[in-house]
Parts: C-alpha cells; structure tokens; sequence
C-alpha cells in the first residue's frame, strides 16, 4: 500500500502508473524538470493546455508524490520520485 495526502490508502494497483496517469502528466513533469518552479497556470500557458485540467492534472500528481506544493500560492516543484518517473518510464502509458 502507498500512503495518499489526500484520500488516505491506495492499493498498489491504484497508485500504478497505468491506471491513472494521462499525456499530459509527462509533459507537467518534463516542464518542472526543465524549470524547477512554476505556478499551474504558467505551465498551462506554455504547454497550451487548458488551466482548469492542469490544474487537475497537477492534484493528482501531487497526490502520488511525483510533484509538490512548495508555496501557498500552489507554485508546484518536481520531486524525486517524479524525476525517477522519468527516468523509468521513457514514454508515459497513453502517449
């Protein structure tokens, strides 16, 4: 099992990548890779996707850790476990 912030207790099935991610996840973590910080609406802005679904996109992200709120403004960051993410999954399920 994999601890959530915010919905208690996930299945390891749940918090598999192939179950929950989607294409535009890759390309949030490939923009906080490349620039460290950036504000959801910013990110929104230079991929062309719409701010309310990065918005949500990001939620989940930080949901499975693979991002992180580092201010109360919601300027998000990558973390480890999002680099790894990376690193270990060349092409995100979806793509």
């Amino acid at each position: 099992m994999v601890a959530c912030r915010t919905s208690g207790w996930m299945s390891d099935a749940e918090h598999h990548p192939t179950t929950w991610v989607r294409p535009a996840d890759r390309q949030i973590l490939e923009r906080l890779h490349g620039c460290h910080t950036d504000y959801p609406a910013l990110i929104a802005s230079r991929l062309g996707i719409h701010t309310p679904y990065v918005e949500r996109r990001c939620a989940v992200l930080e949901e499975h850790g693979l991002i992180e709120a580092v201010s109360e403004e919601v300027v998000y960051r990558i973390t480890d476990r999002g680099e790894e993410y990376l690193e270990t999954h060349p092409e995100a399920p979806g793509v």
